[in-house]
């Protein structure tokens, strides 16, 4: 497992670049996965080469949003491992996106519930990851039986297998959502399409304006957070949960990767109070309460502004993603908010 030839590479803080091809944090459906035998066969080979054994089988599965090739690998010698890669001809974000992923997953401490990397290739053109294959399957959609419970049980014993941050290569949460957050309910002000779509948002919005503004108060920490997770960059096995696509983790207060995660839950099912799941961890019991208000406003403004965005050609999905997401912060917020008008006094 060596590092690529050139070295650790520098955070690539949120460009704007990811944000044309897939508005981050979202990771909503998108294109097409490119199969095993799209990759060259000059790639193909490397690959086989320094797995050691030749492939004998290939799966390609479905899902995932970064542009690029997704394999499912059976070796001759029994082994299995699951490859992704991609190319410039994906946008130089992708080839960033990989190359950052793979200098991180060699930092990470094999506590953290996460498939190992065995190793990865870079020639230039094209980045491959090689990692455990994870024979796992999301969580339900509507969030049933047990699933969340051992989700956030996962996500307790991440941020302790990664505080302090292990990785010298992870930017600070403010620097790296600094190009994303802030500013979108003010973009909002005067869009005559926020009244339908959040009506809750609209009544409140002089308070949102307010609150997004210090959405930096509280955030750093010495956590390095996954800060992507969703349903499909979560893995469940009998015995493990596992988080994949470490592409964009950043340091910061341990609870942040908790409110990432949470409005995508509500998006998807009523059955929970997440307000109440957030305080039931933790991380989630000792965060500061106007820190966490803060954030989330922003976060919550990042996606309604992005929602009402027209639909990509290449994601025709996204807006409609976007807007559940929208929704389920704004769900989490209503709650939160009830408290707002006591605390200025």
């Amino acid at each position: 497992m060596g590092m690529h030839a050139g070295g650790v590479i520098a955070f690539p803080s949120w460009p704007r670049g990811w944000e044309e091809v897939a508005e981050v944090m979202t990771g909503f459906p998108g294109p097409r996965r490119m199969s095993w035998s799209d990759a060259p066969e000059s790639v193909r080979r490397a690959v086989s080469d320094s797995l050691g054994s030749p492939i004998v089988s290939v799966q390609t599965p479905q899902g995932g949003f970064t542009p690029g090739v997704s394999a499912r690998l059976v070796l001759a010698d029994g082994r299995r491992c699951f490859v992704k890669a991609t190319s410039a001809s994906c946008g130089e974000w992708a080839l960033a996106a990989y190359r950052h992923e793979a200098s991180v997953n060699n930092y990470l401490p094999t506590a953290v519930p996460a498939p190992r990397m065995w190793t990865y290739i870079d020639d230039g053109e094209w980045i491959c990851l090689i990692f455990d294959d994870a024979a796992g399957r999301f969580p339900s959609p509507s969030w049933d039986g047990d699933d969340l419970p051992r989700v956030l049980d996962a996500l307790d014993l991440s941020a302790r297998a990664l505080t302090p941050n292990p990785t010298p290569i992870a930017a600070t949460v403010r620097d790296a959502f600094s190009a994303v957050l802030g500013g979108s309910w003010q973009r909002l002000h005067d869009n005559p399409a926020l009244a339908d779509a959040d009506p809750w948002a609209a009544e409140h919005l002089a308070d949102l304006i307010a609150k997004e503004q210090r959405w930096t108060d509280g955030v750093d920490g010495t956590t390095l957070l996954h800060l992507d997770l969703r349903r499909d960059n979560i893995l469940l096995t009998p015995t493990e949960v596992l988080f994949v696509d470490w592409a964009w983790p950043a340091v910061g207060a341990a609870w942040l990767d908790l409110v990432c995660f949470l409005p995508t839950v509500a998006a998807q099912t009523a059955r929970y109070d997440v307000d109440a799941v957030f305080r039931s961890r933790s991380a989630g019991r000792t965060a500061p309460a106007e820190a966490v208000d803060a954030f989330l406003v922003a976060l919550a403004g990042y996606w309604r502004s992005n929602s009402l965005l027209p639909t990509p050609s290449y994601a025709p999905l996204l807006r409609r993603e976007q807007q559940r997401a929208a929704d389920g912060a704004t769900r989490w917020l209503r709650t939160r908010a009830q408290t707002w008008a006591a605390d200025a006094r």
